[in-house]
């Protein structure tokens, strides 16, 4: 936006100055005005771009805490940013991974959402925000109790159709439906009861919905590894052995793209060794 202000008001000064001698020196300011505007912006996003590369440094020394004060500080400046703020939702989650305590990780999810919320709150309109508040309410599911799960797990459902209806592009909103229909369908007994008994039972759900989900989600994004191993998961469930396992070697063979991939990549080597494979 900063670059299209630039474009228009500079020529148009250069003009007036060229024809209106009498207002050379308010064209010089103007001119200066308009230079030093851009130039703030890109200091800005010089800014935001060291912070995720000082943060980035200090998560893989294994310093969470530091990266942590970083982003947050980060978090004041893309306020009104809808993309910086996705950015800083996605390393928030990142951070998960490289530590063992819940409660950081539990802080770590609730900084992610806090930043997803504001990202849709600053673009109502930003698919990616969506995907980020989806994807953040899915992960603080593993920290919720049964009636909280539940609430989380409705909102991710929602903001992935809201992702879907925004971008249909997205494949993590595919894969997040995938998750979803695979853990509703496979709810627990004791579970199913007490949501019953609360909410008068579960929405519908099954896990033919969930592999046509995994399934869009790999044609969408084919290396990803999570949607091949969200794919596996539910052959798993219905006992397709032999569809679970080829999912499960691509999982192994392909390149991770990220923590995620990572992580599902270690879990779906232990499942083969588990298998025999």
């Amino acid at each position: 936006m900063i670059m299209a202000v630039l474009k228009t008001c500079f020529p148009v000064a250069q003009v007036v100055r060229r024809r209106h001698p009498f207002l050379k020196r308010a064209c010089h300011l103007a001119l200066w005005c308009v230079w030093m505007i851009a130039n703030l912006g890109r200091a800005g996003d010089a800014g935001f771009t060291n912070a995720l590369a000082q943060a980035a440094l200090a998560a893989k020394r294994g310093e969470v805490p530091a990266a942590v004060k970083i982003y947050g500080d980060a978090e004041w400046t893309e306020s009104g940013n809808s993309a910086g703020l996705c950015v800083l939702a996605r390393r928030y989650c990142d951070l998960m991974y490289l530590t063992n305590s819940v409660s950081v990780q539990k802080d770590l999810a609730d900084r992610a959402l806090a930043c997803s919320l504001q990202a849709v709150k600053a673009d109502s309109n930003n698919a990616t925000a969506h995907a980020c508040v989806a994807v953040c309410c899915a992960k603080e599911c593993a920290f919720a109790d049964v009636r909280a799960e539940l609430d989380y797990s409705r909102r991710f459902k929602l903001e992935a159709e809201k992702t879907i209806a925004l971008d249909p592009r997205q494949d993590i909103a595919y894969y997040l439906l995938g998750r979803w229909n695979y853990g509703v369908a496979n709810v627990g007994l004791l579970s199913r009861t007490f949501v019953k008994l609360v909410y008068g039972g579960l929405p519908p759900a099954s896990n033919a919905d969930a592999i046509a989900n995994f399934k869009k989600a790999i044609e969408l994004a084919p290396d990803r590894i999570i949607h091949h191993a969200g794919l596996a998961m539910v052959y798993e469930a219905t006992g397709q052995k032999q569809l679970e396992l080829t999912e499960l070697k691509k999982c192994r063979d392909l390149k991770p793209s990220g923590l995620e991939d990572q992580d599902a990549q270690r879990d779906a080597v232990k499942k083969m060794a588990a298998l025999g494979q």
